[in-house]
């Protein structure tokens, strides 16, 4: 695939939104939601991305550029090209600087090298950035429900799951939502969704710990939860568990590396099991498998943080 210099420009100036948007559809062409042909609704990615609908045609229409998606006036969108699972992501949408800043932000969160409150200026010299990339980083935070603004140019984090009791009121909580979710008389699954999410789930069965980045693993089962989640129609609790995967995400991408290829798997064939019952209309049966996935008394002593 041949992407001109032009597109490249285009695509490293996108909003952060725009990126992460990117990002994500890439993701979900590389894992096989679409069939070469089949039509990609913007209305349903803007619904499932919690985003307006202009940003999504914006980044379906750059996508178009590169030769992944077509655009015709009657039909709408459609996915013109897949993109083979050795395929670098970081080549094809560069992440922006936001991006980037985010990330390492986010980290720093979890492993206490930022506290419950800083202010713009402090956070610019601690990584060497201007205030204005660190007030971009910020927003993102805040559009996450990761931090809220202070009088002034302060900033107050939201609290990290890095404690014992936190973590456990967290997963008591997960179990209420998403087995509430899952039993809800308005659950209906999606066929495309459902489907989407095995091809995700059982390429994570199958693959190496190597092969898995740590954004990668922790979007997969992101979306895997909000996804079913969002399942029952119920707006309100689709908010709740997008909420527990922004607080989840700043502790667990710091714990990634405590991560063992046996535990991954063993989470993937939990998430297919739940898929299967789901689909099977046993949602008694996929709501005691979620109880079983986010029981922290059934999880192993020895081994710290949990991903799922």
């Amino acid at each position: 695939m041949i992407v001109t210099v032009d597109t490249r420009l285009r695509l490293a100036l996108m909003s952060p939104l725009q990126a992460e948007i990117a990002r994500k559809i890439a993701g979900f062409i590389q894992d096989g939601r679409w069939a070469v042909g089949d039509r990609i609704s913007d209305a349903a990615l803007s619904k499932e991305l919690g985003t307006s609908r202009t940003p999504v045609r914006q980044v379906l229409q750059l996508l178009c550029e590169q030769g992944l998606v077509a655009q015709s006036p009657k039909a709408g969108f459609h996915l013109n090209r897949t993109i083979g699972e050795s395929a670098d992501l970081d080549t094809l949408i560069p992440p922006s600087d936001t991006e980037a800043l985010f990330t390492s932000m986010m980290m720093a969160r979890a492993n206490g090298a930022i506290g419950d409150e800083a202010s713009e200026a402090e956070l610019a010299d601690q990584f060497s950035v201007t205030r204005g990339a660190v007030r971009r980083a910020l927003m993102r935070f805040s559009s996450e429900g990761l931090a809220e603004r202070r009088p002034g140019h302060g900033w107050r984090f939201a609290e990290c799951l890095d404690n014992k009791q936190a973590v456990e009121e967290s997963y008591a909580y997960r179990i209420l939502i998403e087995c509430g979710a899952v039993c809800e008389k308005s659950f209906r699954p999606n066929t495309a969704e459902l489907s989407a999410l095995r091809a995700q789930q059982e390429k994570l069965s199958q693959s190496s710990l190597a092969d898995i980045s740590r954004a990668d693993w922790f979007e997969a089962n992101a979306n895997f939860h909000a996804t079913v989640v969002s399942w029952s129609q119920n707006r309100y609790l689709l908010q709740s568990i997008r909420r527990q995967n922004s607080l989840r995400r700043m502790t667990e991408y710091a714990e990634f590396t405590q991560l063992s290829e046996k535990r991954i798997h063993r989470a993937a064939r939990d998430h297919l099991a739940v898929l299967d019952a789901i689909e099977a209309g046993d949602c008694k049966l996929a709501a005691a498998i979620l109880y079983r996935h986010l029981s922290r008394t059934a999880l192993p002593a020895e081994v710290p943080g949990e991903f799922d």
